[in-house]
């Protein structure tokens, strides 16, 4: 197939996807504090599956011998997310590691994540 952005292959399923992101909020019931993870808006970005030379590359920033680096999401302009908020897609559950602005410019903008297998 050929993209209309230029003469780019694109293999399916490497085309743009919706994400609702979700973030944590917590709520006093009687006394108790409960979680729950509300719908904070949506983005659309192209996911690429992040080899093993990219998570060597990415260990300086959290500063660990191994991480769970699995994914990397590639978006246009910039998003509202954080750290420690999920975004979901067709049954998968993503986890945000790092949201970061290239250049600093609000062009484009990269979310490293983790793909979560026990939240649905």
């Amino acid at each position: 197939m050929i993209s209309p952005f230029g003469l780019m292959y694109l293999r399916p399923g490497s085309l743009w996807t919706d994400f609702v992101v979700r973030r944590k909020s917590i709520r006093n019931i009687l006394g108790h504090p409960v979680s729950d993870f509300e719908a904070k808006g949506e983005i659309s970005g192209i996911l690429a599956e992040a080899s093993t030379h990219e998570s060597e590359r990415m260990k300086h920033r959290w500063d660990q011998e191994q991480h769970s680096l699995t994914h990397t999401l590639v978006i246009r302009d910039s998003a509202d997310v954080k750290q420690g908020d999920y975004l979901t897609t067709a049954g998968r559950t993503f986890l945000v590691l790092l949201s970061e602005d290239p250049g600093n410019l609000g062009a484009t903008g990269l979310i490293y994540l983790e793909e979560r297998n026990d939240l649905k």
